[in-house]
């Protein structure tokens, strides 16, 4: 099996552009406390998603990103935000997180 290593946006591990920093965001939704952010358009592929949590104040209690289809942001597990997901090349499913496997608890 072939992967591939992207990083916390959605861009294959080690794409360096000084220059581009963070990308926009291409999908983002606010659902009560809890913002989605995607970066790049996948279709129906999954893609790198940001879940970014607030307490009632607005206050960010907590940023993770996940892999996983869009339509299903709000049920994949999520995971610390310098986490690099390895990827199959074929089917684009999660094989392994790096650092660790361990999904952060939800608040």
């Amino acid at each position: 099996m072939s992967t591939t290593r992207y990083d916390r946006y959605g861009r294959p591990a080690g794409y360096i552009n000084p220059i581009e920093g963070a990308p926009e965001g291409y999908l983002i939704e606010n659902n009560l406390n809890t913002q989605y952010v995607c970066y790049y358009e996948t279709g129906d592929q999954p893609r790198a998603i940001r879940r970014i949590m607030q307490d009632v104040t607005g206050s960010v209690q907590q940023i993770a990103v996940g892999w996983g289809a869009w339509a299903d942001r709000e049920s994949i597990n999520y995971y610390p935000v310098n986490s690099v997901f390895i990827v199959d090349d074929e089917t684009k499913a999660l094989v392994s997180v790096s650092p660790n496997n361990t999904p952060v608890s939800d608040l």
